[in-house]
């Protein structure tokens, strides 16, 4: 819980300059459009000696002493002072996540990330077409884990049916692995590196089934059963 405190306290601090930085800007863009359609509304009025001026333009004059106008110069600072200070700070560090958080009928249970790479390296080469694989997890973006396959497929196959087989395969195993509480969406991307090796056995290579020897004649003795082949 401590290691989560700073993130949180940060999460608000921004979250509130974003509503002051929101609130500041409309208030200025009220003021605006309310200073050019109606002017005395904002309580100014032209100096004495431009009252020709006055007439012929239309011109808002503000206090600059009232509490008024100093609430919204020390306001201005701030908010200035504060949007800087964002700009110019250090992006948090968070600690490396080495395992995934997933969800049993008994509780949260840690899967680390090795293990994983371990499973869905296994799970992919099973496939006949992939000759090679190997496997990255990374979990460092808050609720999305990227899986990353970089395979090589044996020669004389297809690398596009054998990447989709293969992306089904790492998510379905994921699945069987893993269960994320936190709703971490799941991605696989696949990166084909060659063709190396041959299609083997385990492509699903059947071998051919035994054909009958050729009927070359009875072959004796026959038997001792007086009813087959028997004299009566």
């Amino acid at each position: 819980m401590s290691a989560q405190r700073p993130s949180s306290v940060r999460s608000a601090a921004n979250r509130l300059l974003l509503v002051a930085n929101l609130v500041a800007g409309n208030a200025f863009a009220a003021l605006a459009v309310i200073g050019f359609l109606r002017p005395s509304v904002l309580g100014g009025a032209a100096a004495p000696d431009g009252a020709a001026a006055a007439a012929a333009e239309r011109v808002v004059v503000l206090p600059l002493s009232s509490g008024a106008a100093w609430g919204v110069f020390v306001a201005g600072i701030v908010l200035l002072l504060w949007n800087f200070a964002w700009l110019v700070r250090r992006p948090e560090r968070r600690p490396p996540v080495h395992w995934v958080t997933s969800d049993t009928p008994s509780g949260p249970v840690r899967v680390a990330r090795e293990a994983l790479e371990v499973g869905l390296r296994a799970a992919g080469e099973t496939l006949p077409e992939v000759t090679r694989l190997r496997v990255q997890v990374d979990t460092s973006v808050q609720k999305r884990i990227l899986v990353t396959g970089l395979f090589q497929c044996a020669e004389g196959t297809s690398n596009l049916a054998a990447s989709q087989r293969l992306r089904q395969t790492l998510l379905d195993r994921f699945g069987e692995m893993v269960r994320p509480i936190d709703g971490a969406r799941v991605e696989v991307d696949l990166e084909f590196q060659g063709f190396q090796g041959k299609l083997g056995k385990k492509a699903g290579e059947v071998p051919p089934a035994e054909e009958p020897a050729p009927f070359t004649g009875p072959k004796y003795p026959i038997g001792d059963d007086p009813e087959v082949g028997g004299t009566s």
